[in-house]
C-alpha cells in the first residue's frame, strides 16, 4: 500500500504542476486575433486537450488518494466522526459533478 501512496502522490504533484503551467500558458501565451500560434509545436486546441486529460487523470488520482487514505480521513480528519468525513467527500464530489455538467449558455450581447 505504501508504493501506491507514493505513486499517487507523485501523479497528483506532477499533474497539478502541469495543470497550473498549461492554464497560465493558455491564458497569457495565445493572443486572440493573431492567427495560428503554437507553443512547443502545439496549438491552443492541442494544449486544451492535454489540459483536459491530465485533469481527468488528476481527478482519478484524487479518488484513489481519498480511498487509500480513508482511515486517516475517518480517524484524524473527522475526529472519529465518519459521517462528517462522508459529508465533506460527498459535497466535494457533488461540486465537481455540478460544475462539469453545467450547460454552456450563449451570452446575448
Amino acid at each position: 500500500m505504501n508504493i501506491i501512496r507514493r505513486v499517487v502522490d507523485i501523479i497528483l504533484f506532477l499533474s497539478f504542476c502541469f495543470l497550473v503551467g498549461t492554464g497560465i500558458m493558455m491564458k497569457f501565451s495565445f493572443v486572440k486575433g493573431m492567427g495560428p500560434q503554437s507553443v512547443m509545436g502545439l496549438g491552443k486546441g492541442s494544449w486544451e486537450v492535454l489540459h483536459l486529460w491530465v485533469g481527468v487523470l488528476m481527478f482519478a488520482a484524487v479518488l484513489v488518494h481519498i480511498f487509500v487514505n480513508r482511515a486517516w480521513i475517518f480517524k484524524v480528519g473527522a475526529k472519529n466522526k465518519a459521517w462528517a468525513a462522508a459529508i465533506v467527500i460527498i459535497i466535494g464530489l457533488a461540486t465537481v459533478a455540478v460544475l462539469a455538467l453545467c450547460p454552456t449558455v450563449v451570452a446575448k450581447v
